[in-house]
């Protein structure tokens, strides 16, 4: 017979200890006003960490992979902040249903490059969006004029060609050896996403009273298939204008960050499915017959 201390010493050797790092899911189980305290407190730790990251890759300019990697990392830690400010942009009513999922995305790493890649396009409604999402998440597609080659999810494999020499396999089965890259994704100029970040601070938004305007103004919408980016831009129009009602706005505020946050601020995607889709090979095998039967029809033609 088992004693009750022993009981007792399994059950609690059978427990999850939530101690420790990758804790951003208990936000679910703050109160309200706790949560917007709480992520208040966090958006500008969020920012100086991308804008350190951000200037260390500059200092290191002349190598170009390690500056690659630093930019990268600015780039995540800036669309951090924009998921949180997805939180902040969700109807009230609707945000327990939502904030795990927005969580979940804050640690997921394709997540956050779709976060901050979505702030280069310019969709007209949320159903353009969801349809450019979708494309950008599948874990592998076909490419070539006549989808001759099936390659992987190319935010992930750029992101991991930074940072890893790793074996990678080829379509044909062939095994070859990568070096870490950083010529495969460098940055012109400063991430958008953390453009975005620096506009948003720019105008209060990171404060208490600033998210509680923030999310006064974008309560009204809840952003659906059919809603369109003209009804983004009225939002930030509105909701610059509570910002500088309230005398939130601070000196480092200029036209620019006006700009940037109507070019370049998407449209919320907490409605969308940011995870990575899983295509079977079948699936693209069959898309490379149909890619190839199309070209060879088009050749007849000639």
């Amino acid at each position: 017979m088992v004693s009750h201390s022993r009981r007792i010493k399994g059950n609690i050797h059978m427990a999850k200890i939530d101690v420790g790092l990758r804790q951003a899911h208990k936000l679910a189980n703050l109160p309200p006003d706790k949560r917007t305290a709480f992520i208040s407190e966090g958006l500008p730790i969020l920012l100086e960490s991308a804008r350190g990251l951000y200037a260390a890759s500059k200092v290191i300019s002349d190598m170009p992979r390690e500056s690659s990697v630093l930019k990268g990392h600015a780039e995540e830690e800036a669309a951090k902040i924009l998921i949180l400010m997805d939180i902040v942009r969700c109807p009230r009513k609707l945000i327990a249903g939502r904030i795990g999922t927005l969580m979940g995305w804050y640690y997921d790493h394709l997540s956050r490059l779709l976060y901050a890649e979505a702030c280069q396009w310019r969709p007209v409604d949320l159903k353009e969006l969801r349809k450019i999402i979708d494309q950008r998440r599948v874990t592998h597609y076909v490419e070539g004029g006549m989808g001759e080659y099936i390659v992987p999810n190319d935010l992930i494999y750029q992101r991991e060609t930074r940072l890893y020499a790793d074996i990678e396999g080829l379509d044909d089965g062939t095994l070859q050896w990568i070096a870490p890259n950083g010529s495969v994704r460098l940055f012109g100029s400063t991430p958008d996403a953390l453009v975005v970040a620096e506009a948003l601070s720019a105008f209060g938004a990171f404060s208490i009273k600033g998210i509680n305007a923030i999310s006064a103004v974008w309560d009204e919408v809840d952003f659906q298939d059919g809603t369109n980016c003209h009804e983004s831009d009225r939002l930030i129009q509105a909701m610059l204008e509570r910002l500088i009602e309230e005398q939130l706005v601070t000196d480092a505020a200029s036209d620019d960050h006006v700009g940037h946050l109507y070019g370049r601020w998407q449209m919320p995607l907490y409605a969308l499915d940011m995870k990575a889709k899983a295509v079977e090979r079948s699936a693209l095998e069959a898309e490379q017959e149909r890619m190839l039967w199309a070209e060879m029809g088009v050749a007849n033609e000639h």
